[in-house]
């Protein structure tokens, strides 16, 4: 018999947050193509759209590069089979080349697919 307790919904999303935001600081292609749906939708701080995995900046260690991330608050919300996560998130790193280190405020929706949660949109604010 087996001593593990289950794991809930809520330690499941936070699981893949923490991928995702390891996959971001260390620029884990691999990993972010397993916890990110390839019809990703996602708005930058600048109101820019981007549809798909292949589309998102953070593939491009040219255009964005993100050095540090801590997050500062973070509220997990869950409605059936979609996850609503609400950050506060301390960033450094370079977009086009330039430093930056800003407060940001995001929301990830992650939808449960099968077996496994997968990012399917994202929006960042810069605060």
């Amino acid at each position: 018999m087996s001593n593990t307790i289950p794991r809930t919904h809520q330690d499941v999303i936070l699981q893949a947050e923490i991928e995702l935001l390891k996959a971001l600081t260390n620029n884990d292609k691999e990993l972010l193509e397993k916890v990110i749906h390839e019809d990703i939708v996602y708005t930058n701080e600048n109101g820019e759209t981007f549809i798909g995995r292949n589309k998102l900046q953070i593939n491009d260690m040219k255009v964005m590069n993100i050095t540090f991330l801590e997050i500062l608050e973070r509220e997990i919300n869950i409605f059936n089979n979609v996850a609503i996560v609400n950050t506060l998130e301390k960033r450094d790193g370079t977009f086009l080349g330039i430093a930056f280190k800003a407060n940001y405020r995001v929301t990830r929706t992650w939808k449960f697919y099968g077996k496994r949660w997968l990012l399917i949109a994202a929006s960042t604010v810069l605060i």
